[in-house]
């Protein structure tokens, strides 16, 4: 067995005892980078520094971060192609490094994280290691390719819209969405003093949800807790009129008949005031009031000018978020207003079920798509995802089931559930009680027991590199 093979959990228990040496895992995983990566596209940097202790809870297991996370005296790109260096680490990264993590590298994303495929000028597409004609995800497509292909244990991305989410489910990985305001979410963005007051979230990326314990473990300094034998599960596949994947929906089907047997109790439910519609209008507003904020008015004013046609193509997302880049700030707090109560009224859902699942998109990972405009970072997709016969939106498909999550702040662990008719990866929504992280992974290790998940596609060197008995 080759060090890669072995899960983040592994890897540390060997590093705690002294089985493993940090910089032997380091340099396993950079020779790894340096056969595989020209290909898979999923680095921007490789860090070779070593400086770590077995005494530390994460005792030097290297870690890769988003290439969004600023980094004291390492560069960062946005996935932008010019590089600049850090003067400040980012609370969650200075965080994991005082637990013993080591820095692996920086993993790509679209240009300031603005999309939901992986790509930049950089590195190009970053490739699906089950199919490389296949895209990733995004915007934390690089750091779930990686961790796929074993080219790291464990990715620190960010989500917003589904940025951890998307990623994990195509590259057939689990991901740890914490509740809003669980970890601190300040340097991630250019200006590292500015900060998104709402959905921006940190989280890990990880092959096992016992990885994602170890890391909830190192943020949070939590990790004791108990849930029930038989677990009560709410399941939806339904985002109002937008149709799920066929596929999508039979592999949800026979993972809730396996939960099922298993002993679980299972029901086909959603909060009661719970509306799609209302979930993506009100998400849309905030992000886009409080996302174009950042913007040069000028930029702010051309996007509306230029983004009518957009917007018509994208009822779901882009007609939502350019709503709030009118900056009306009535608007802006009765939308406010509208989350708070949409909040309060689903805490009854979350004391009648354990978790609720549901779909992480309508539509199941598809080729790369090249930009039919780029302006900046922004993007636009004029030709649509086919889903059912049924021609789809690109941002609407990819989001439907996503931002209304992110609207009510909630954990989300996605996970595996099966591959699709091309042998590629599907992943769920396992939503959780808010502040229940600790929970939510015990959930997933339980339920995850009942799956059958294809080995993970980690390419090999001709020669082997670093074997274990």
């Amino acid at each position: 067995m080759n060090i890669h093979h072995l899960s983040a959990k592994q890897v540390q228990q060997r590093l705690q005892e002294g089985s493993l040496a940090s910089d032997e895992v380091k340099k396993h995983l950079l020779q790894r980078i340096s056969q595989f990566d020209d290909e898979l596209g999923a680095f921007i940097y490789q860090d070779a520094s070593v400086s770590s202790t077995s005494a530390s809870l994460l005792a030097g297991l290297p870690i890769s971060f988003k290439d969004q996370f600023h980094i004291k005296d390492r560069p960062c790109t946005f996935g932008l192609n010019q590089v600049t260096d850090s003067d400040v680490t980012a609370p969650i990264v200075e965080k994991l490094i005082d637990q013993g993590a080591s820095v692996l590298g920086k993993t790509s994303l679209p240009p300031l994280a603005m999309d939901f495929q992986t790509s930049n000028r950089i590195r190009g597409f970053c490739k699906n290691p089950w199919n490389n004609e296949y895209t990733t995800g995004g915007s934390s497509g690089g750091g779930a390719a990686a961790v796929a292909s074993g080219l790291s244990f464990v990715d620190i991305g960010t989500d917003l819209s589904g940025s951890l989410r998307i990623p994990a489910s195509f590259c057939g990985v689990f991901s740890l969405l914490p509740s809003e305001g669980a970890l601190c979410s300040e340097g991630l963005l250019m200006d590292p003093n500015l900060s998104l007051s709402h959905f921006a979230r940190p989280g890990p990326i990880a092959r096992e949800p016992k990885d994602l314990g170890l890391l909830w473990e190192a943020l949070s300094s939590n990790r004791k807790a108990e849930i029930p034998k038989k677990i009560k599960l709410a399941y939806w596949q339904q985002a109002d009129d937008l149709p799920l994947d066929d596929n999508i929906k039979d592999l949800m089907t026979q993972a809730i008949e396996r939960w099922s047997t298993a002993g679980h109790k299972t029901e086909y439910a959603k909060p009661r005031a719970f509306d799609f519609r209302e979930a993506w209008k009100t998400f849309g507003y905030i992000m886009g009031y409080e996302t174009s904020g950042l913007m040069n008015p000028f930029i702010r004013w051309v996007s509306l000018l230029t983004g009518r046609a957009s917007r018509k193509r994208s009822p779901v997302f882009l007609d939502n978020v350019m709503a709030g880049y009118r900056r009306n700030t009535r608007d802006y707090s009765l939308a406010l207003e509208k989350r708070e109560k949409l909040i309060e009224d689903c805490q009854p859902f979350f004391t009648q079920f354990d978790a609720w699942i549901m779909p992480v998109t309508c539509c199941r990972a598809f080729k790369h798509i090249t930009p039919s405009s780029e302006h900046g970072p922004t993007r636009d997709y004029k030709t649509p995802l086919n889903i059912n016969g049924l021609e789809i939106n690109y941002f609407d498909a990819l989001t439907a089931f996503t931002t209304p999550i992110s609207l009510i702040g909630h954990p989300v662990v996605t996970m595996p559930i099966g591959l699709d008719e091309n042998g590629l990866p599907v992943g769920v929504q396992l939503v959780g009680k808010m502040n229940g992280e600790s929970e939510l992974l015990l959930i997933a290790e339980e339920l995850s027991k009942s799956m059958s998940q294809p080995a993970y596609p980690m390419p090999e060197s001709s020669t082997p590199i670093d074997n274990l008995t």
